[in-house]
């Protein structure tokens, strides 16, 4: 089974109807589990937009489509170990570094436009839908 770990600006892409590629990868036949570490979903939740009930009703249905991760300890000790080696861009925040160390936790692909606050993390990988091998 593939993993992939989608950031925040994908979420919020696919939310406003930008990232079709998500809809694809959601299908029950797909070989591909899409997941949203729980820090996307707070960092979505900051938004102002989520004052409105409405918009909190439409961001849980979006939410229940995709498989969640929790930080762990097994998590939290990956972005220890970034934070120590200092294996991260400067630009990169602590919720960035959580989501990469969950994509790595899960031997992953990380969805997001933002490579530049991942690239030099060791051993990330970064999912492009373009060049993915899954046959639709």
């Amino acid at each position: 089974m593939k993993f992939i770990v989608v950031d925040t600006n994908i979420l919020i892409d696919y939310a406003k109807g930008y990232a079709e590629w998500v809809d694809d990868y959601l299908q029950l036949s797909s070989p591909v589990n899409l997941v949203l570490p729980t820090i996307v979903i707070a960092e979505y939740f900051a938004s102002r937009a989520l004052e409105d009930e409405k918009e909190v009703h439409v961001a849980e249905k979006t939410f229940s489509l995709f498989k969640k991760q929790d930080l762990t300890e097994s998590i939290a000790k990956i972005v220890g170990k970034i934070l120590r080696h200092k294996s991260h861009p400067t630009t990169a925040s602590i919720p960035d570094i959580v989501v990469a160390a969950t994509a790595l936790f899960l031997n992953a692909e990380l969805a997001t436009r933002n490579k530049r606050d991942f690239a030099k993390i060791p051993h990330l990988r970064f999912f492009d839908p373009k060049y993915d091998q899954w046959e639709r």
